[in-house]
């Protein structure tokens, strides 16, 4: 599949952990996302994609909804 940011085919798959943050202060009182996604880089401009698992999507919705409750 081609990059989509430099059409470039030379990408490689790498295992990754990643730990989502919320942004702002207010985000330091809130938990974090934990994902372990396979990150597919371009070798040629080094963009990255990935994808989230539905549970963890879920996670970050769910999330997302109490904030705009609380306001």
């Amino acid at each position: 599949m081609a990059c989509v940011s430099c059409d470039s085919v030379n990408a490689r798959v790498y295992p990754a952990e990643l730990n989502i943050h919320y942004p702002g202060l207010e985000g330091l009182d809130r938990p974090t996302v934990w994902a372990f996604p396979q990150l597919v880089v371009c070798l040629d401009c080094g963009y990255t994609h990935f994808t989230l698992s539905d549970d963890q999507v879920r996670e970050l919705k769910s999330d997302s909804r109490s904030d705009a409750a609380a306001a």
